[in-house]
């Protein structure tokens, strides 16, 4: 009796793994037009942080200038979720970027590739 009760709690701890593991591994921050917009020329390094979250790299650029890149992908998927690991349906996956560019901690412009 022992062993199958060990048993069970091995494989839902083993599935709830799986599963936190996927739900991890897909969220994903999509930067649209739409948020890019919201990015308006002026505007302060916390309203960009409150908006897109702390990017992936800042660079100096001298002069007070600064570079800021955050890196996303964009999947899609033909079919539904699986908690399998193992996985035939087609994907396609892109990378993109989105940069915003501060002078003096100001924006001064906002785009993505």
């Amino acid at each position: 009796m022992h062993r199958r009760a060990a048993s069970c709690l091995l494989c839902l701890a083993a599935a709830f793994a799986a599963c936190r593991a996927s739900d991890l591994s897909t969220k994903n921050i999509v930067i649209g037009t739409t948020t890019l917009d919201q990015i308006e020329q002026g505007c302060g390094r916390r309203f960009v942080v409150a908006l897109l979250g702390e990017p992936m790299q800042k660079i100096e650029l001298g002069n007070d200038r600064e570079l800021w890149m955050w890196g996303y992908r964009e999947k899609d998927s033909a079919g539904g979720a699986s908690v399998l690991i193992i996985d035939n349906q087609p994907r396609t996956e892109d990378s993109h970027a989105a940069y915003v560019e501060f002078d003096d901690g100001r924006v001064v412009r906002a785009w993505r590739d």
